[in-house]
């Protein structure tokens, strides 16, 4: 009887180790994938940083109105933009591009406000800022510092819309929810394999990511 019980309690002691044990090589996965992709997501980044140019226009306020407007300005603008660069094959001539037509560009903003009704003042910066994880059907982009282009709409005190200028990825085909394939392969052609696999094929990551930190921190 003595015997049967102390087998029974080693057993069951045994296993308390052994689920332990699974716990803590589970845990370890976890942390170490959570690592790999911290520093995978770094490195596209930083790739990302200079081989893309992100879009931001910002509202006067968050009155209906003036959020409805910047829809309107953020429309005008972005088919011009994309008119005149939809050949470019690399960042830089679509850098050039903005910053040669700054004038022009601020000019169709302005004159949007105006057949919309509104004498607001247009200003505009081109250099770095920092964006969430935003995705954009398909692609998701890390959270990080961008090259940008930002249009100020008077105050620029309400909420703002931003997009990718270059890769176009600012037109997302809403019945599928997938980017066209050339702004895919511009996209590609400015990273590597692994790094394009990063925003795209494996953009579920990000989603883990993004729910592991949350939960590392609650």
């Amino acid at each position: 009887m003595k015997t049967s019980l102390k087998k029974e309690i080693t057993m069951k002691y045994i296993k308390q180790i052994s689920f332990c044990m699974v716990i803590a090589i589970f845990a370890t996965g976890i942390l170490t994938w959570n690592i790999f992709l911290n520093l995978e997501t770094k490195s596209t980044v930083s790739v990302l940083s200079h081989s893309a140019i992100r879009f931001h226009i910002l509202a006067n306020s968050d009155s209906v109105s003036d959020q409805a407007l910047k829809m309107r300005v953020k429309e005008s603008v972005v088919n011009y933009i994309y008119e005149k660069t939809g050949d470019f094959k690399t960042v830089d001539e679509a850098k050039n591009f903005i910053l040669n037509n700054d004038k022009t560009i601020k000019s169709i903003a302005t004159k949007a406000i105006a057949d919309n009704g509104y004498d607001y003042t247009v200003s505009s910066t081109f250099g770095f800022s920092d964006f969430p994880v935003k995705t954009y059907g398909d692609v998701i982009f890390p959270k990080g510092t961008y090259t940008s282009y930002t249009i100020k709409i008077g105050n620029g005190k309400g909420h703002n819309w931003w997009c990718v200028l270059y890769p176009p990825l600012c037109f997302v085909d809403v019945s599928t929810g997938v980017l066209p394939d050339n702004s895919k392969k511009k996209l590609h052609d400015s990273l590597s394999d692994t790094q394009y696999h990063t925003v795209t094929k494996y953009n579920f990551k990000f989603k883990y990511l993004k729910f592991f930190n949350n939960l590392c921190q609650n």
